[in-house]
């Protein structure tokens, strides 16, 4: 690895768009829309299932807290948050053509695939991690009428993810000089960097839009597609442990206190949604 060197970054949290949610005050709506906002509000209840797909993400330094930078200038982690499953539990109120939700949702899993790009650390660096998430939401939907016996609608979603990355390790097997300090063990073992775990939680938002399909009775089934701005993740400031081999072959292992890392992380989902409808409310 180079030296790790002093830096300070700053990190700034994404403006929120404007929300979609002044639509239902639209005083010419179209015959279909005004339909369905006359009558009694509907309490909901709903569970689904969203398809995650695989997110760009790179890993950078974050801002300083007095210990030393992990990557420096020029330096960097990047890679593929693999696709994985949320599971989404809400409750909301529907009025004619809007509902307001709060939302929960869990991930499973996700793996973390990459590449680090340390200068004399060769041109095969690979990195993983694993992370799961949690996330609150505070949404607004609106439908737009009719078609056929399909309901369009858009969204909308402010809230917090927090997440948990764990497992991040970044392995040279191949640098530029095999006999360096980035030298092979005894038996052949691989030199590698170990990061610091971190849960952490963040500012997220969300725009979403798909169609509703009428079930019979009470029930209703949503198919969508969603952009999720999950803001920040990355590892804490905490001890890198740092596993290279001496002339001998015998193991050292090192401890050095760093900086925290981060990475943006947004998210592109297919989802699925049950919803029922079982008590008006006058």
């Amino acid at each position: 690895m180079t030296p790790l060197t002093h830096i300070g970054n700053r990190c700034r949290i994404a403006a929120l768009p404007g929300l979609l949610l002044g639509l239902g005050s639209l005083s010419a709506a179209p015959p279909a829309i005004a339909a369905q906002t006359s009558g009694s509000g509907r309490i909901s209840f709903a569970a689904g299932v969203a398809a995650i797909l695989p997110a760009d993400v790179r890993f950078v330094d974050g801002e300083g807290s007095g210990a030393v930078t992990l990557y420096g200038d020029g330096q960097f982690d990047t890679g593929t948050l693999g696709a994985g499953l949320e599971y989404r539990f809400s409750a909301g109120y529907r009025f004619g053509a809007f509902r307001a939700e709060v939302e929960l949702g869990v991930t499973r899993q996700f793996v973390y695939e990459g590449q680090s790009n340390y200068t004399p650390a060769g041109p095969v660096q690979p990195t993983e991690a694993r992370m799961k998430a949690r996330r609150f939401l505070l949404s607004g939907f609106y439908g737009l009428g009719a078609l056929g016996a399909l309901r369009p609608w858009v969204g909308a979603g402010v809230g917090a993810n927090r997440y948990h990355l764990t497992d991040y390790v970044q392995r040279f097997p191949n640098p530029d000089d095999p006999s360096g300090h980035l030298r092979r063990g005894a038996d052949g073992e691989v030199p590698h960097t170990s990061l610091p775990a971190s849960a952490d939680h963040g500012f997220a938002w969300m725009l979403a839009t798909g169609l509703t399909v009428p079930l019979g009775g009470d029930a209703l089934l949503d198919f969508g597609y969603r952009y999720t701005n999950a803001g920040r993740i990355g590892t804490a400031t905490g001890d890198i442990e740092v596993v290279r081999y001496n002339e001998d072959g015998s193991r050292r292992r090192l401890l050095i206190t760093v900086n925290p890392t981060i990475a943006d992380l947004r998210l592109h989902s297919l989802t699925a949604t049950l919803r029922w409808l079982p008590w008006p409310v006058d």
